[in-house]
């Protein structure tokens, strides 16, 4: 995704809106493979700061996860707020300012004065992985799967009554809770 800075990284102040729209590949992640069930779109408002550029934004695209409950294929929906700075590096010319650059190398990222766009791919990828949820789930208040046939139970209710109980954990039958 390439965004086009030719006319704002000219003056301090100036800003443009950039509206981006790509379809990725699908993310590896976690040894999965998640891929995308829309394109990837991206609005930004990018502001020359006079050391920088500053894009703001959000990113929209939905991924297919699988439930991590009942492993049912859903579309989870992301809207991220999205924002990356740059850096003119043909500016950083002092030792001191290479410096203060190596600490905050982590968070910055660097264009060249002769650069007309800035591929801001990787950023977006990152922003997509770091709102992955951790335990992935069609719904809130998803059953799972039943431990002894493994139906579906959000699918209705299973017709196990065998129950299996730890061994170790049949004294506590024996309690009355009156």
């Amino acid at each position: 995704m390439k965004v086009f800075i030719g006319d704002v990284k000219k003056e301090m102040g100036l800003t443009s809106q950039e509206f981006l729209e790509e379809t990725h590949a699908p993310l590896s992640f976690a040894h999965e493979t998640i891929p995308f069930a829309q394109p990837v779109r991206v609005h930004l408002t990018v502001t020359n700061c006079g050391s920088g550029l500053l894009l703001e934004g959000t990113i929209k695209t939905a991924l297919v996860l699988s439930c991590s409950r009942c492993l049912e294929p859903y579309i989870h929906e992301l809207k991220i707020p999205f924002r990356l700075e740059y850096r003119n590096l043909d500016r950083v010319t002092r030792p001191s300012d290479f410096e203060a650059e190596a600490r905050d190398a982590d968070d910055m990222n660097y264009y060249h004065e002769e650069d007309s766009t800035i591929d801001i791919t990787s950023g977006v990828i990152e922003a997509i992985l770091l709102h992955y949820p951790m335990k992935p789930l069609c719904q809130e208040n998803c059953q799972g799967l039943c431990p002894v046939c493994g139906k579906n139970l959000n699918q209705g209710i299973c017709e196990c009554t065998n129950i299996h109980i730890d061994p170790r954990l049949t004294v506590l039958n024996k309690v009355n809770l009156k």
